[in-house]
């Protein structure tokens, strides 16, 4: 069977999958399979409800006089 090395894990992180492993009785390494399973069986029409969330938030910002795209370019410069 294939497996993979995950390096430079955040410690927060690798803390979190434990406890998560923890209440669901599963080893470390059949939690990550379990939410690596989900993550790709999630319908793509999840994302695209999220994203219609999204525009229609972007247009009810429009209609206030916020320029979204504006908005958005402004806030990934900060995070840069």
């Amino acid at each position: 069977m294939p497996s993979i090395l995950l390096k430079n894990l955040p410690e927060n992180l690798h803390r979190s999958l434990k406890a998560r492993a923890a209440r669901n009785h599963r080893s470390l390494n059949k939690e990550a399979i379990a939410l690596l399973e989900a993550a790709i069986a999630a319908p793509a029409a999840d994302i695209d409800d999220a994203f219609a969330r999204l525009l229609a938030a972007g247009d009810a910002l429009a209609r206030t006089g916020v320029d979204f795209e504006a908005w958005a370019a402004q806030s990934r410069d900060v995070w840069r």
